[in-house]
This record gives C-alpha cells, sequence and structure tokens, in this order.
C-alpha cells in the first residue's frame, strides 16, 4: 500500500475507476483495520445509509487507514478512538478522533507538508518519514475531499475528510 501510495504522490494521477455505497466503504474501512486496532478501544459509527462515492477505493481506504493508525501511534497505550462516516449540509463526512496529547497551535498549517515530522506520540516510539499525511492530503484532493484537522493540546485531535456533495452519487440521507 505504501509503495503504491507514494507512486499516486509522485505521478500526480489517480482514476477514479469504483462506485462504493458509502456503508461498503466504511465497512472496508472497518475490516482493513482491524490487524491495526486489536485491543484498542475504538468506536466505529456509520451514520450514512444512503449515496455512493466515486473513489479509488483501495487508496481512499488506505488515506483513511494512515490517519487511524497516526491516531493510534499519538495516544498509545491507553487510546481511545472514534470513526465517524456521517452526512451534514449535504457533503459528506468521515473522522477520525484520538484522545492523544493534541498538535500545537503552530504545527497544525505545516502537518500536510512533506517532511514535516512531529512527535506527537504518547510512547516511546520515534520515526516515520513526514510523508505520511502530505500523502493523504494529496490522495484526498484527487478523490476532491478536503483534509480538516482539529486538536487541542492535551485533549486530542480529530481528522475530518469533507467530501463535498458533487463528489457523492445517489440520495443522502442526513
Amino acid at each position: 500500500h505504501q509503495v503504491r501510495d507514494m507512486l499516486v504522490f509522485a505521478k500526480g494521477d489517480l482514476p477514479l475507476p469504483d462506485s462504493v455505497p458509502l456503508t461498503a466503504l466504511f465497512e472496508g474501512l472497518r475490516t482493513a483495520a482491524e490487524a491495526h486496532v486489536s485491543g484498542v478501544s475504538i468506536r466505529w459509527q456509520c451514520d450514512a445509509q444512503a449515496g455512493e462515492l466515486r473513489c479509488n477505493r483501495d487508496t481512499l481506504i488506505g488515506s483513511v487507514l494512515n490517519l487511524v493508525e497516526n491516531s493510534l501511534q499519538a495516544a498509545g497505550p491507553q487510546a481511545l478512538l472514534k470513526v465517524h462516516l456521517y452526512v451534514r449540509d449535504g457533503n459528506v463526512r468521515l473522522t477520525v478522533s484520538d484522545n492523544g496529547p493534541g498538535i500545537a497551535p503552530d504545527h497544525l498549517a505545516r502537518l500536510t507538508e512533506r517532511f514535516y515530522r512531529i512527535d506527537r506520540s504518547r510512547s516511546r516510539e520515534t520515526g516515520g518519514t513526514g510523508l505520511g499525511l502530505a500523502i493523504v492530503k494529496h490522495a484526498l484532493q484527487r478523490h476532491g475531499a478536503q483534509l480538516h484537522i482539529d486538536s487541542q493540546l492535551g485533549q486530542g485531535s480529530t481528522f475530518t475528510v469533507h467530501f463535498p456533495a458533487r463528489r457523492v452519487q445517489g440520495k443522502l440521507e442526513e
């Protein structure tokens, strides 16, 4: 997955061959995350029951899985996560929230830049290339989506993927 994501990032091209029901996309993400979230307190909530998203299913799931993994690393062994797919004002939103240490405001604006790294982990584990969120942002932009990051120090962070209604087919239920 990482090699594919790097190629998408490097080439800039991403075909969107799939039309995936929102519920199937959510279940695909949940299934892909199972191995990563074993033993972690995570709440999965899907409130979108209708609509389909034109996407590259594997790349999109991989991007959101990256957000889940980042949240797990930040929150450490006492991680509490929530993954929520819902519709608001005709737009589809998918959030990944954690109870990690949060991100300082001066880092938020640069967080999706290539090679920009911060250590927000509660564990002693360090590493990473500083490319993960840059690749996620790029892949989401190719899907017509935007990534918004909200965070409060000591409270945790929420990463929201915002798909405008024009990217979704079928009737959406709010």
